[in-house]
């Protein structure tokens, strides 16, 4: 059975956190929640939410690599309303899981260095995304 690749994997992922952020702009701009041309603060709350589901996904697939106690679903408590509607949720949800999965199968499962070097990456990457938005709530 051939498995893919861990880096296709992550690029499948960046590839649905793109489709995420871009249907967070819509909806907010639609909204008229953002300006429809600054599609930069509708992506980076599409990423956020993307990335804690999928920490949280990753999380329920592989409990024992999970950071204890962490809270992952707290920033997207934090986002304004228009921004958690429920068709985005359940979007991010589902996109997040895909990714999940396929990041576990493609690093060869949840015990293997790969896995721990893609969750690592992926939990760098929110915290980066949290510091993003940190500065633009300032």
């Amino acid at each position: 059975m051939h498995c893919p690749s861990p880096r296709r994997s992550v690029n499948r992922w960046l590839r649905l956190t793109a489709a995420l952020g871009l249907a967070m702009a819509c909806q907010l701009a639609h909204a008229g929640a953002v300006d429809p041309d600054d599609d930069r603060v509708g992506a980076l709350m599409g990423d956020l939410m993307f990335h804690a589901d999928l920490m949280s996904s990753l999380d329920k697939l592989c409990p024992r690599v999970a950071v204890p106690g962490r809270d992952w679903q707290a920033v997207v408590r934090q986002l304004p309303a228009h921004a958690r509607t429920r068709e985005l949720r359940d979007l991010s949800r589902r996109l997040s899981d895909d990714a999940g999965r396929a990041m576990v199968r493609g690093s060869g499962g949840c015990a293997t260095v790969e896995y721990a070097r893609v969750y690592a990456e992926t939990r760098l990457e929110y915290e980066a995304l949290l510091d993003q938005w940190a500065q633009l709530s300032v």
